[in-house]
């Protein structure tokens, strides 16, 4: 019959269960590696110049900034497990400038490699004036510049000295690459990390010659007929459009709803594609220099702020050209908020991270690092090895019970899996893309009541829109922008067996947000006005159910960009409602059931190469263990259960637990869990 498992992570605090009250092995492994540990310094993936040209440094930086680079350090890291560590390369002085200390960089790389470790550099993306520009003169005319002609600087206020570079300057990408082959030829590098390649928010988007004359190509490209540009613009001549000035009475802040002109809706869109066939660019060029070479791109995750309009990042255009992404948004940092008790996570980040066959680089202590073992996907390339996890930059620097176990456990368990979907929440293109506000808090809502009832889903863009046979139920949750061609592909999923659950304005409007004759999906229903309570109908051999709305549980009060902020993820008022309508209506039901408090969530996957099924729970409330409480998992392989055994932190060897198969779901109550845990049902 041969065997299969089903491996159960949950993430709590680990107090007083007479289970938990012993010490660990972990923790001694932990003891000990931080005892050895105390002389490590940590890497700077900064230059030294930068750090003393921005000041706020302390006296002992200068020498500490040295030492990074011994053997000593680098054999020291090596003996603790450091699998990688990431350099300072390049931060957009010029590389004549930079060479002193990429020289460093060249002679720790080495010694790296001489201990086993693997080699990530360091890539700025913004050009510094007071070097660069005197080292490459041409380079003064690669930079972006706003409506009026001036320059734009980075983000930081007082970093004046730094300025963005045009996306779409063919010079600055050709000298990018010079710089990546610097890494890839004396540096011998295994991997590339690009920070700051973003897009500064309007009225800061770059309007240089390059731009206009390529958004002009861009929608010729598009609209190739005087009709097709006639239906879009009201001209027949594309040569006519203008992008957009704002002034003091018409600012791009005072859009706190949609934007509905055509002419800003494709700018957008111009603006995203540029930033991301620039990245491409350069992406291309490391894997034909060296397919091993692994290149990440610092894009931060999926929240509740329009970032495609802010910064042009869309994470559907990095497909096939990003391994990996971080994420660093101020005010998203997981846990439940202290003021509200809102459930934070970068969950929607890892999700969105699988599909598009990424992995996310996180994991400072504690429950990041638990959440990020939980959901993260952990991206294999030949010649480099596996991506994210307990060995990225961030999470293989602690020394904690929970980071000894997880590195024990890293290879065996949590590599080579994909997570088990019953749900799929479309984030369709025109409805994020345009919207500002009201879509973006209830997309953001409806995601949390799935993260919360820990129903297994993925959250998937138009990109996706050819695979939704993986699926069994799509969630559209204000989606209020919808194409044609993608209300069709959605009658054909319901009709061939799947379930449509859609709620309020889903599909009023077209991709250009003109608002339709009729809303096709409650035409699907026979309906020609949205019903005021929950409406079911049954279509060909599938089911479509509508909700009128999502009640947010208090007052919605935007902070800055965010409509939402994260400490007001709270679940909405009507949450059991949404659940129900979504586990009721599913086929075949849930995979995955759990009697844990809804701030403890959930993943499910599966392990093709091993033939264990993999389900996580991270509790996010830190001050409460969790009590003993039942679990159904719907078995992936099909073979007969032999034991279930479970496996934590507090634990030094693994807890064999009594189970039971009823109707096709295996059952089996956890113990008081702690900070970590895992159990394993072999089959």
């Amino acid at each position: 019959m041969g065997r299969t498992m089903i491996l159960l992570v949950i993430s709590a605090m680990v107090t007083q269960s007479p289970i938990l009250r012993a010490e660990s092995r972990w923790e001694r492994l932990a003891a000990e590696h931080r005892a050895q540990a105390r002389e490590i310094i940590r890497f700077s993936h900064e230059p030294i110049q930068f750090n003393i040209r921005k000041g706020k440094l302390s006296e002992d930086w200068l020498s500490t900034y040295e030492k990074q680079h011994t053997r000593k350090q680098i054999a020291l890291k090596a003996k603790l497990g450091g699998r990688y560590e990431r350099l300072h390369f390049y931060k957009g002085y010029g590389l004549e400038f930079e060479m002193p200390e990429i020289r460093k960089s060249v002679s720790t790389a080495a010694l790296m490699h001489e201990y086993g470790m693997k080699v990530s550099l360091y890539v700025g993306g913004s050009m510094f004036i007071e070097t660069f520009f005197r080292e490459t003169p041409e380079a003064a005319g690669w930079a972006a510049v706003d409506q009026d002609g001036g320059p734009i600087f980075y983000i930081v206020n007082d970093q004046t000295f730094r300025q963005m570079p045009c996306p779409n300057e063919q010079g600055y990408r050709d000298y990018i690459k010079r710089v990546l082959d610097v890494g890839l030829d004396s540096v011998k590098t295994d991997q590339f990390f690009f920070d700051n390649y973003f897009q500064r928010a309007e009225p800061n988007s770059c309007r240089c010659e390059r731009c206009m004359a390529g958004f002009q190509e861009w929608l010729r490209q598009k609209y190739p007929t005087p009709d097709s540009a006639y239906k879009r613009f009201g001209y027949r001549d594309l040569g006519l459009i203008r992008v957009n000035e704002w002034d003091d009475f018409n600012r791009p802040d005072l859009i706190d709803d949609v934007i509905y002109d055509p002419v800003v809706q494709d700018w957008v869109r111009f603006r995203c594609e540029s930033l991301a066939d620039q990245c491409r660019e350069f992406y291309d060029h490391i894997k034909s220099r060296n397919p091993q070479v692994t290149a990440g791109f610092n894009l931060k995750g999926l929240y509740s702020l329009n970032r495609i309009w802010y910064n042009a990042i869309h994470h559907g255009l990095f497909a096939g050209s990003c391994d990996f992404f971080c994420f660093d948004i101020a005010g998203a940092d997981p846990g439940l908020a202290p003021a509200t008790g809102a459930l934070i996570s970068e969950i929607r980040s890892y999700k969105i991270a699988r599909r598009l066959d990424m992995a996310c680089s996180n994991g400072d202590p504690g429950i990041e690092l638990a959440e990020q073992m939980a959901f993260n996907n952990q991206k294999y390339v030949e010649g480099f090895g596996y991506l994210g996890a307990a060995y990225n930059h961030y999470a293989q620097r602690i020394f904690s019970p929970q980071a000894e176990f997880f590195r024990h456990y890293n290879d065996r368990y949590y590599t080579d899996t994909d997570n088990v979907t019953d749900v799929a929440v479309l984030r369709s293109w025109p409805s994020m893309a345009y919207s500002i506000g009201d879509v973006w808090t209830e997309t953001t809502l409806a995601e949390q009541v799935l993260i919360q009832h820990r129903v297994p889903f993925d959250i998937i863009f138009d990109e996706q829109m050819d695979e939704l046979d993986r699926y069994r139920l799509l969630l559209l949750a204000g989606q209020r922008a919808l194409s044609g061609e993608n209300a069709a592909r959605l009658e054909r999923f319901v009709r061939g067996g799947g379930t449509l659950v859609f709620t309020a304005q889903t599909a009023d409007f077209n991709e250009w947000w003109w608002r339709k004759a009729a809303n096709p999906l409650l035409g699907l229903m026979g309906l020609d006005s949205h019903p005021t309570v929950q409406t079911r109908r049954r279509l060909g051999e599938g089911v479509i159910v509508y909700l009128p709305e999502i009640v947010p549980a208090g007052e919605i009060t935007p902070n800055g960009r965010w409509q939402l902020p994260a400490d007001q993820w709270l679940l909405p008022a009507n949450h059991w409602e949404l659940f129900h309508a979504v586990a009721s209506n599913l086929p075949g039901g849930l995979s995955l059931e759990a009697e844990a408090p809804l701030t403890t969530c959930a993943e499910i996957l599966k392990r093709e190469r091993t033939r264990e099924t993999i389900v996580h729970f991270v509790n996010y409330d830190p001050a409460t263990n969790l009590a003993p409480f039942r679990a159904r998992v719907k078995p992936q392989f099909g073979r007969r259960v032999k034991k279930v055994e479970y496996l934590s932190p507090a634990l030094s060897e693994p807890l064999e637990l009594k189970y039971e198969l009823v109707d096709g779901m295996l059952e089996f109550t956890l113990p008081e869990t702690g900070m970590y845990a895992m159990v394993v049902i072999s089959q």
